[in-house]
């Protein structure tokens, strides 16, 4: 398996956006578009494809919060395309944006997700994020401290 990541530019935001959510996961995650609008807005977010070789096979998007909640880096958009699950790809995207973000400087890195999406909850976990609570619409928030 050769997972990596590319930022996201002119030359694959398309080809992100046409990239499918697994039906099972549409109330999980959001389409790429929304991420890719709202860096447009926040140009401090981090954008960036995942791809298997060659292949595009999802994308994902963080950035610094500095704010309500603290002082961290946010994993907020993650998605493998349906046909590249289970493959340990979702793993080794995130465990390649978690390194960047530490190279960044990053202590805590948090995420979040959707009480029911346990192979989302498994994943982290896996990856030590540690459950620190709810967030207001019902979210699990969870967070990897900088020693784990």
């Amino acid at each position: 398996m050769n997972t990596h990541l590319r930022v996201v530019d002119e030359e694959n935001w398309d080809a992100c956006i046409k990239l499918k959510v697994a039906e099972q996961d549409k109330t999980f995650v959001d389409p790429n578009v929304f991420a890719i609008a709202e860096w447009k807005f926040e140009p401090d977010n981090q954008l960036r494809a995942i791809y298997s070789g060659s292949e595009l096979i999802g994308m994902l998007a963080y950035y610094f919060h500095d704010g309500r909640y603290g002082r961290f880096y946010w994993l907020y958009h993650m998605m493998i395309a349906p046909e590249y699950q289970g493959m340990g790809h979702g793993k080794s995207a995130v465990m390649l944006a978690i390194n960047e973000m530490r190279e960044l400087g990053a202590k805590d890195i948090v995420t979040n997700c959707e009480p029911k999406n346990n192979r989302a909850l498994a994943l982290y976990k896996k990856l030590g994020f540690e459950k620190n609570g709810t967030l207001e619409g019902g979210d699990i928030f969870l967070l990897k401290p900088e020693s784990a």
